[in-house]
C-alpha cells in the first residue's frame, strides 16, 4: 500500500496568506514591522511559534509568545468561518483515495483549526492519519516538522507500510526535512494517482 504524506497548509488548505497576515498584523501591533514576503517564506514547515521565533530571533522570548498568542487567536477566528481548499486539492484527494493510497495529513496549523476545516469540507474520513503542529510537546531542541515526520514514520512502520512513501511539501525547508524520511518529495499536487512530477532533491 502506498502512503502519501501531504502538507495541509498551502497544499490542501489555502491558509498561508491567512497565517502570514495574522503574524504581520500582530507584529505591527507590537511595534515590530516584518516584510510580508519574509513571513511567507518562513511559514512552510513551521508551527506558528517557530515562525515567530525565527522572525524575531532569540532577543525577546516573551514578545514571541505574545505575538504567537495574538496571531493564533486571529487565525482561529478566521478559520472558524471557513477556509478554501487549494484549487487541485479535492481532485488530488479523491483520485488517490480511489486508487487505494493511504493518505496522511501533516499540518503546521493546530489541531482544532485543522479538524474544523476538514469538517467543513467533508474530508474527515479522507485521511488515515492527521499530524498537527500541537500534537507533541513544545520542545525548542526539535522542530515540530521533524517530530511530525518521526511519528508518521513510526506509525507507518507499525502499520507495515514500509514501501511507496511519498511526501508533498511546500518550501525548501519542508522539502529538505521530508527528504530525510522519504525518498520522493514533491512540491506540488498532481490529481493523477501516477504522478509524473519530478522528485526534488535540493
Amino acid at each position: 500500500m502506498r502512503a502519501l504524506i501531504v502538507a495541509f497548509d498551502g497544499l490542501v488548505a489555502d491558509t498561508l496568506n491567512l497565517r502570514a497576515d495574522a503574524i504581520e498584523s500582530t507584529l505591527g501591533t507590537e511595534g515590530n514591522a516584518v516584510a510580508a514576503d519574509r513571513i511567507r517564506h518562513a511559514l512552510p514547515g513551521r508551527a506558528l511559534f517557530e515562525t515567530v521565533e525565527l522572525l524575531l530571533g532569540s532577543t525577546d522570548p516573551t514578545l514571541a509568545d505574545v505575538v504567537t498568542l495574538g496571531a493564533q487567536q486571529h487565525i482561529s477566528q478566521r478559520m472558524a468561518q471557513g477556509v478554501a481548499l487549494t484549487p487541485n486539492a479535492r481532485a488530488w484527494i479523491d483520485a488517490h483515495q480511489s486508487a487505494g493510497a493511504r493518505l496522511v495529513l501533516r499540518a503546521d496549523s493546530v489541531r482544532r483549526d485543522v479538524e474544523r476545516v476538514l469538517q467543513l469540507t467533508d474530508l474527515e474520513s479522507a485521511f488515515t492519519m492527521v499530524r498537527c503542529a500541537d500534537d507533541a510537546p513544545r520542545i525548542r531542541s526539535a522542530s515540530t516538522l521533524e517530530s511530525a515526520y518521526g511519528e508518521i514514520t513510526r506509525r507507518l512502520d507499525a502499520s507495515r507500510v514500509s514501501t511507496g512513501r511519498t511526501a508533498f511539501e511546500l518550501g525548501n525547508y519542508a522539502v529538505a526535512v521530508a527528504e530525510r524520511y522519504v525518498s520522493i518529495v514533491h512540491s506540488a499536487l498532481d490529481s493523477r494517482p501516477s504522478s509524473s512530477i519530478t522528485s526534488l532533491h535540493q
